[in-house]
């Protein structure tokens, strides 16, 4: 995607470890509890991962 510029990544030594921690972090969270996520929170929770990271990273996107 960034080769075809539809994502403005630079550094993908961080990018790579944001994304994985996006998506995994949630589940680590509430196994660490003890507690199981269904699969509605859990879809929502990567969908959401995944939005956060491509508008994090668009083409003109804000970024500090």
């Amino acid at each position: 995607m960034v080769e075809r510029g539809r994502l403005d990544i630079t550094d993908l030594d961080v990018a790579i470890p944001q994304l994985y921690s996006l998506l995994l972090c949630p589940h680590m969270v509430f196994s660490a509890y003890g507690a199981d996520i269904d699969d509605g929170p859990a879809d929502r929770l990567i969908a959401g991962g995944v939005d956060i990271f491509l508008s994090y990273y668009a083409p003109g996107g804000t970024r500090p």
